[in-house]
């Protein structure tokens, strides 16, 4: 009977060829009817079995024989319960007795619990879900896994016998990892042991074991750069990836300098990905030298930056630090992938946003002796949401700060500039009321801000009080044109402080915060706003801003209206112009003009050309629309000021590619016009080109001015082609 089933199998495949000439490639089977039988009935069939459930053969020209069912003419096998597919050139699919395999080569293509290989042979038993795959590859984020044979597991991990690592995509890989033994676990998790970093088949860093997650590969394994600086001889240096694993990593820095030595730096990441946390720290040693100088010296750089954010995004905290062993040292060690703080704060801060209360806490120390900074030894925070009072459509803010601070000089500066702290409270309190009239909407407030100062120049506490009031009025018309919307946005506003009970001179003055002083500023302006219709949610495509600041009851400020303002925009597809002008009536003279042009031409150029032009009228202030230093101090003290500084300064930046291969980014800043200084020129050209497809070099010339040296220097390192 077993004969009969086999012939009758047999028959039912040519009948179904014949009768459909599109089957006369293909055929596909259940494994049902292809399970042999010693019986004198029919074969009973497993339906509730899970290893005997769900199997489809698909095969082009098949035979049949001995409970084994193959072709070399290529065909496919999947499984859904088993999360497997198979296509090959050669398949032959076995399932007698206790046998349950199939063995498939030639184009082999497995796609295996969600992830695809490929190789030249596999052996798969359904039985235990184990298979394996010779001379296989695989693919892992920006990865490609190679070697010997490939193990796969029921669980969906699998471990490489002689295997290698690498981004490059050719068969002969200018770089890889080689390891005698690796194991693969959650898709992109590897431990090897025997590990070899080789390039160009050559090895060039050996470890016993290894461990990496691959997804953390947000930057190339490997760094290699050499530079040349004048007066300090070449450097070269390499910066590789140690350990990774689940949600950490490890890199490792090393370089040696002609003129002084080794040089090393250690780096960690930590990036969870279950909630909203970041983690790096950066730390640098090495003898080295200044420029100026001709002894060694011991120079370190330690940096770190913790960033935590709750689910619901209400509390946040902060710590970051910032640690070296001199001035120049940032600017000295000077990479793009090492700058971690860009402020180089050493600050703790903490802040809650509750629904009626948003509270903070900071604690900022000075880090560097030579250094001059306001120190929050530390400085808590509460601030209340504005509040209705009754039904009257009042708004009430209130805040409170209290602080201590200690105001540090630089270590170079405390014989002639002592170092002052104080206690500090402030508190402010603000009530407005919005009134809308039609289009137009005036919000008139009042409000009171207290200070008080544990400690004075007089060795005395001081209780500081202003008055501060104020209205705002806006308006703003609509018309509606077939691709655009245009709006004209006339306001004026009125903003005053009284005189405050304690002059400045006669308190410390730790930041901007600190600065009151009787001050009456009403600014007017019209601004003119152009949206598209065509596009809903884009940004505006043009912004024009014309506005005055007018001064009232003065003596420091004697004319009425001594500025007048001009900010423009326009944006394009390609295009964005941006340009800030003020003019000073006072001195008939430009206050001050910046302009800038990003210009994207096409996909292989972009330029951006800016020109920033500031008299010696316009002052060095961190907010340029607070004008309580115009108040308090006269023109004359400001101009014999460092606060006064004339320049005009250029900068240009243009990235052209030549060719898929070859780009290159020129960098420009040339500045004159200074009153004690000379004119300087930098430039910065940096020439990149792929060496292969993972393998990207870079040749730089940076002249610069501040340190009067020019430094070239070349980069080699390993990315993924994209």
């Amino acid at each position: 009977m077993h004969l009969r089933l086999t012939l009758a199998t047999l028959l039912l495949i040519s009948q179904q060829l014949l009768a459909d000439p599109h089957h006369l490639t293909n055929c596909e089977l259940d494994q049902e009817a292809l399970l042999p039988s010693t019986e004198t009935t029919s074969p009973e069939i497993k339906r509730d079995s899970p290893e005997n459930s769900g199997i489809h053969v698909d095969l082009r020209n098949p035979t049949y024989k001995y409970g084994a069912i193959y072709t070399t003419e290529g065909g496919t096998v999947r499984s859904e319960n088993h999360n497997l597919r198979i296509q090959a050139k050669s398949l032959q699919y076995i399932h007698r007795g206790d046998v349950h395999t199939i063995e498939a080569e030639g184009d082999l293509l497995i796609q295996y619990k969600g992830r695809a290989f490929v190789g030249s042979e596999l052996e798969y038993d359904f039985n235990t879900n184990t298979g394996t795959i010779y001379d296989g590859k695989t693919f892992a984020s920006y990865w490609f896994i190679g070697g010997d044979a490939i193990h796969l597991n029921a669980d969906g991990s699998y471990t490489v016998d002689n295997a290698t690592i690498t981004t490059c995509e050719n068969q002969d890989s200018t770089w890889d990892i080689h390891a005698s033994f690796m194991k693969v676990i959650k898709g992109d998790m590897i431990s090897t042991n025997g590990v070899r970093f080789r390039l160009f088949k050559m090895p060039v860093l050996w470890l016993p074991s290894f461990k990496v997650n691959l997804k953390k590969f947000g930057e190339p394994i490997f760094n290699y750069e050499l530079r040349w600086d004048s007066g300090l001889g070449p450097r070269i240096a390499t910066r590789y990836q140690l350990y990774s694993w689940q949600d950490f990593a490890i890199f490792g820095r090393l370089e040696y300098r002609w003129a002084t030595g080794f040089g090393g730096a250690l780096e960690t990441e930590y990036h969870p990905t279950d909630f909203n946390t970041h983690f790096v720290t950066k730390s640098y040693i090495a003898k080295d030298r200044l420029v100026t100088a001709t002894e060694k010296m011991q120079r370190y750089r330690i940096q770190g930056d913790f960033k935590s954010q709750s689910q619901d995004d209400r509390t946040l905290a902060i710590c970051a630090w910032d640690k070296y062993s001199d001035v120049r040292m940032p600017n000295d060690f000077k990479s793009q992938d090492f700058e971690i703080n860009p402020t180089k704060t050493t600050i703790f801060y903490t802040r809650h946003r509750g629904n009626i209360v948003l509270s903070s806490f900071k604690l900022r120390p000075r880090a560097n002796p030579f250094e001059s900074m306001k120190q929050d030894l530390p400085t808590l925070f509460v601030n209340v949401h504005p509040l209705e009072i009754g039904h009257t459509g009042v708004f009430s803010m209130s805040s409170l700060k209290a602080s201590y601070l200690d105001f540090v000089y630089s270590t170079q500066l405390t014989s002639s500039l002592p170092s002052y702290h104080s206690p500090r409270i402030e508190l402010r309190e603000k009530l407005y009321r919005p009134l809308h009239a039609g289009p137009v909407t005036l919000t008139p407030y009042v409000g009171g801000i207290g200070i008080f100062y544990g400690n004075s120049p007089s060795s005395k506490p001081k209780w500081l009080g202003v008055l501060s009031y104020g209205a705002r009025a806006e308006a703003t018309s609509r018309r509606l044109f077939e691709t655009y919307q245009h709006q004209i946005q006339p306001y004026a506003e009125f903003t005053a402080l009284s005189h405050p009970t304690v002059q400045p001179d006669s308190h410390y003055t730790f930041s901007i915060q600190d600065g009151y002083d009787q001050i009456n500023r009403f600014r007017i302006g019209l601004r003119n706003v152009l949206h598209t219709r065509i596009k809903k949610g884009v940004e505006p495509r043009f912004i024009a801003d014309l506005y005055g600041n007018a001064f009232f009851a003065d003596r420091k400020i004697p004319q009425l209206m001594p500025y007048g303002y001009l900010d423009l925009l326009w944006r394009f597809p390609s295009v964005h112009l941006t340009s800030e002008n003020a003019w000073n009536f006072r001195e008939h003279t430009l206050q001050y003009a910046n302009a800038r042009l990003q210009w994207t031409v096409n996909e292989n150029i972009a330029i951006s050309l800016e020109g920033r032009y500031r008299s010696r009228f316009d002052w060095r202030k961190a907010d340029h629309d607070n004008f309580i230093l115009d108040v308090t101090r006269s023109q004359s003290e400001l101009l014999q000021s460092p606060l006064s500084d004339q320049r005009v300064t250029f900068l240009t930046d243009l990235f052209i590619r030549f060719t898929p291969l070859w780009e290159c980014r020129i960098q420009s800043h040339h500045g004159f016009l200074r009153l004690n200084e000379k004119p300087y020129n930098e430039i910065k050209i940096d020439l990149f080109t792929w060496i292969s497809a993972s393998l990207k070099c870079r040749l730089s010339f940076c002249h610069s001015a501040d340190r009067g040296i020019n430094s070239v220097s070349g980069e080699v390192y390993l990315v993924k082609s994209q």
